[in-house]
């Protein structure tokens, strides 16, 4: 009886063990499919890091929008903003206005 019992605890552990190993690998297979697969976290990571920087990039757009609008107002209504334009881009004068050239003393001689 004793040795039948003996035999049964042994049966029983290499059960166990055995049980065990299959948990184990079931685990690792498990978290290696979570890490590397479509749907796992690598892929997860990398996502985030592109929306990150696709916000940032819709914001920046949003900016330059904001700016090119409220310079278009500028040039529709502010006639101060399209004579300093004129002035400072094409060079251009009033009818009795003379422009003077400085020159630079370094580039003279």
């Amino acid at each position: 009886m004793l040795r039948i019992n003996t035999l049964n605890m042994r049966k029983n552990r290499k059960k166990i063990k055995n049980r065990l190993y299959v948990l184990i690998l079931i685990l690792v297979f498990g978290f290696l499919y979570l890490v590397y697969t479509d749907f796992g976290i690598k892929k997860l990571i990398t996502v985030k890091k592109e929306k990150y920087n696709l916000q940032t990039q819709i914001q920046s757009l949003m900016n330059q929008q904001l700016a090119i609008q409220s310079e278009i107002t500028k040039l529709k209504l502010d006639t101060m903003y399209i004579e300093q334009l004129a002035r400072e881009k094409f060079l251009m004068v009033r009818p009795g206005e003379k422009v003077f050239k400085v020159m630079d003393s370094k580039k003279v001689n």
